[in-house]
């Protein structure tokens, strides 16, 4: 194998090593800063949701303790006045359903039964002391409740406070929010998707329209902003309870997704089911893929490039001079006549290598004009 063929082989194999580990490591850079960017995402969007759960919590807490704290509905508790007190407070309840999304306004005597539904008046007189913690808390310790709680009409975002007369307890009064309004809201702020899953053995509740003992792990749909891509992922059984925060991928159709889920914890603490969120990533992780689509090309053409550029310079500086002083030295050692020297070199060393050359040829070969009467 000549010298030329031999440097091209080895510089192109060196080329390729150097460059490949380089592209290997920017990729892997690049794939961990993009999963921890994916990880950084998920767990803000997940605060997103909480935070908005919490801010609803308070106002919602707001709103039952200033109503509690009305002397008029204190007046019309004291006195059983259910139509005065339904009248009073169907303006304000629609206020709040359509500014705060609030879908409950419920009062409830001291013995824990339904005094009124705001909303839904005719229906009231249900005992609620076996199934409604929140409100028993609230009357028996006299202190606001809030958080997320498990009622007849499902779950829900809740504040119980309270309703005195002087020291005297005459009921007490419950402001709840729609989850699917929130849930829609952190939507249209993050981008992602959300759903609240209920375990029917940690809270003795099938949410309205689902089969539990057909879910794994007794968990169905209580809100979620989009049914279809829940199901399908429950389907795929994608979703579980964990009692920390637990980040996953999922490819449906075509389309990969991130997911984050985390424990849904009613008002007491208790866990009662699942928050999932889910995001597209198809087009970040199209964006990668073309990325490192690119950084490929970008590599393989610098590959090129440099060995071009390294190849011309060595092939100038050092394959074609010593392949002249091959050519010199073989011409001088045979006797042959020479018709033209090889051009100088800038290098010390080739002069050097000539010099030599030249010398050796003086010492051992023929002199000029020999027996043949050629001429040197």
């Amino acid at each position: 194998m000549t010298l030329d063929r031999s440097l091209a082989i080895t510089t192109a194999a060196f080329f390729a090593l150097i460059l490949s580990i380089s592209g290997l490591v920017v990729v892997g850079g690049s794939q961990r800063q993009l999963d921890t960017g994916k990880m950084n995402e998920m767990q803000a969007t997940a605060l997103l949701l909480t935070s908005s759960m919490a801010q609803a919590a308070s106002l919602s807490a707001t709103h039952a303790d200033r109503i509690a704290n009305d002397p008029q509905v204190v007046a019309l508790m004291k006195a059983g006045d259910r139509d005065g007190l339904a009248r009073m407070l169907k303006p304000s309840y629609e206020a709040l359903a359509s500014e705060a999304g609030v879908n409950m306004l419920h009062f409830h005597t001291v013995d824990i039964k339904s005094f009124l539904r705001v909303q839904d008046p005719t229906n009231f007189g249900q005992d609620l002391s076996a199934i409604r913690p929140m409100i028993l808390a609230a009357n028996r310790s006299r202190v606001l409740q809030k958080g997320l709680e498990v009622g007849l009409a499902g779950l829900s975002l809740r504040a119980v406070a309270p309703i005195q007369d002087g020291e005297t307890l005459v009921g007490t009064v419950e402001v709840g929010v729609d989850l699917k309004s929130l849930l829609e809201l952190a939507k249209s702020a993050s981008g992602a998707d959300f759903a609240l899953f209920l375990s029917q053995a940690m809270t003795g509740v099938v949410p309205k329209g689902a089969d539990a003992s057909k879910e794994p792990a007794g968990l169905a749909i209580e809100a979620a902003t989009n049914t279809t891509l829940f199901q399908a992922l429950q389907d795929r059984r994608a979703i579980g309870l964990s009692r920390e925060p637990v980040q996953g991928t999922a490819r449906i159709d075509d389309r990969r997704y991130g997911t984050f889920s985390q424990p849904l914890l009613d008002y007491s603490g208790r866990m009662i089911g699942a928050i999932l969120i889910v995001r597209d990533f198809s087009g970040l992780d199209s964006g990668f893929l073309r990325a490192v689509a690119t950084a490929m090309i970008v590599v393989v053409v610098g590959m090129i490039a440099a060995f071009s550029v390294v190849m011309i310079a060595v092939r100038a500086m050092v394959v074609r001079p010593l392949a002249a002083l091959a050519t010199y030295a073989e011409m001088r050692a045979s006797g042959k006549p020479l018709d033209d020297a090889p051009a100088a070199s800038g290098l010390a060393d080739y002069t050097r290598l000539h010099d030599a050359i030249d010398a050796l040829a003086a010492g051992h070969s023929p002199p000029r004009g020999g027996a043949d009467g050629g001429s040197a």
